[in-house]
């Protein structure tokens, strides 16, 4: 049994089992009562079947109560009979009055019932209205939509299109889902406002969500047909989903468009560190090899080396910065992965101080490095980001002045330094240390070029992370915490 016909079950029920009690409890005294007393009780039961089945309802119980009140009130007792001209006007004012009763509480019924779906749309139109003003992702606001639509006006279905390459798609659904060959390759006719879709199955109906300058998308509808009040609501409902669509799409174009700025920017940034410090090397390897094959300049065995020493290590140096480059592109697209394991920190730094060799000349390393403190990471990696801060370091501090390395562990962490003796950095330049400077690398004494974001690179992947201050000689000094083993 459908909706509908229950509740015209129940107010029938209701109506003949109300009537039935009420002539029960009047009939013993249904002499005193008289027919006006009668008749006015009698309108209890076309109350409570109008209230609970509707209009078809009421006319049962006006029927059963013109019956009931002829056969038990109206003389002679227990016969449809009407011996006398008054009782029939009783008969047929009952009869009017009974009718006015239904109409005005069927009336009653059908004003609340639009006050509270009014009440209702009020309360979607502002939900629709906060989502205007709130910054939620354009799925969820598309879902919000659908399922809002759906809900307030009882449809099977809501469908919400579109365009995508100049075609109309689902973008968001609410109910039992529509099969996709059923939306015929629906297009938005223009930019207009009035522009409807050319989309959809029989029996389904568009509504356009349209702002004033373009067409958004488009509701599919399944369900029953809608009043014009619906009509009018799900139009205002239409034009504020709109707004929250088009504006949550700007939104997502603005953060679109910003990210891809930064990444262009920082790109560009590195590539022009990366030129820098490949620049260098090679300028140096290229005057000390030019210098060897120019038999016109005079040059002793020790001039000799000292020109094939610089262009070895700035070739080691180049090398180190390739592959540094290589590496940290491949972590971040998930090409290498890391092979982690428990190591000695001492081992690590005393491995990167040997790989620098001659690079360091006579400058001295304090290193204070526990021997007990390991470390739970990948080894080439770290290793060779502490070649690149003692490098650094070696660059930019005064001759023979010399570079700490100090460790200590805290709780889960061990925390490694590196300090050198240089003239530090400004504090604007120590907050983008870690990013590649637009123009290649500062004046002398500030970070070069790619090798810091390098470090940066390494250092996260393997779980840690690496900060600069300055220190407490007034130099640069690295801080980095790397998971303790």
């Amino acid at each position: 049994m459908t909706g509908p016909n229950r509740r015209l079950a129940r107010g029938l029920a209701a109506a003949l089992a109300v009537t039935v009690v009420l002539v029960g409890l009047m009939l013993p005294a249904r002499a005193q009562l008289g027919y006006a007393t009668s008749g006015l009780v009698l309108i209890i039961p076309v109350v409570v079947g109008v209230a609970i089945g509707g209009w078809q309802a009421g006319l049962a119980a006006i029927g059963a109560g013109f019956l009931s009140y002829d056969y038990f009130f109206i003389r002679p007792y227990g016969t449809l009979v009407v011996s006398s001209y008054r009782d029939w006007i009783t008969l047929a004012v009952y009869l009017v009055v009974m009718v006015i009763v239904a109409r005005v509480v069927i009336d009653l019924q059908r004003a609340r019932v639009q006050a509270r779906r009014r009440e209702d749309g009020a309360r979607h139109l502002l939900e629709v209205t906060e989502l205007l003003i709130g910054d939620r992702p354009p799925e969820e606001l598309l879902q919000t939509v659908v399922r809002t639509v759906q809900h307030e006006f009882r449809l099977s279905s809501v469908a919400l299109l579109l365009p995508v390459l100049d075609q109309l798609v689902i973008a968001a659904q609410s109910g039992p889902a529509l099969p996709e060959e059923a939306i015929r390759g629906g297009t938005l006719a223009g930019r207009s406002s009035t522009a409807l879709a050319q989309a959809g199955l029989e029996g389904l109906r568009t509504m356009p969500l349209a702002t004033a300058e373009r067409g958004i998308g488009v509701l599919l509808l399944d369900g029953p047909a809608l009043s014009a009040t619906d009509q009018q609501l799900l139009t205002a409902y239409a034009n504020q989903a709109a707004l929250a669509v088009e504006r949550a799409q700007l939104r997502e174009q603005l953060l679109q468009g910003r990210v891809l700025s930064e990444v262009d920017g920082w790109r560009r940034a590195l590539l022009a560190s990366v030129a820098h410090d490949l620049r260098t090397p090679l300028a140096s390897i290229k005057a000390s090899l030019s210098d060897l094959g120019d038999d016109s300049v005079p040059l002793s065995t020790s001039d000799r080396q000292d020109l094939l020493t610089t262009a070895e290590g700035e070739t080691d140096r180049l090398s180190r910065l390739v592959t540094n480059l290589l590496d940290m592109y491949r972590i971040e697209a998930g090409m290498r992965r890391l092979l982690t394991a428990p190591a000695a920190l001492i081992d690590l730094v005393e491995e990167a101080v040997e790989a620098l060799g001659g690079l360091l000349g006579s400058r001295p390393v304090g290193v204070d490095v526990a021997a007990s403190l390991r470390v739970m990471v990948d080894r080439t990696l770290v290793v060779r980001v502490l070649v690149n801060l003692l490098e650094n370091a070696n660059l930019h501090t005064p001759e023979k002045a010399p570079v700490a390395v100090r460790a200590r562990r805290q709780d889960t962490w061990v925390e490694l330094e590196v300090e050198d003796r240089g003239p530090g950095l400004s504090p604007e330049r120590l907050a983008t240390l870690f990013s590649p400077a637009p123009d290649g690398p500062g004046p002398a004494g500030s970070a070069t070029g790619v090798g810091l974001v390098i470090c940066k690179a390494f250092i996260e992947a393997n779980g840690g992370r690496i900060s600069a201050r300055a220190g407490s000689a007034g130099g640069l000094l690295l801080d980095i915490l790397l998971p303790a083993a």
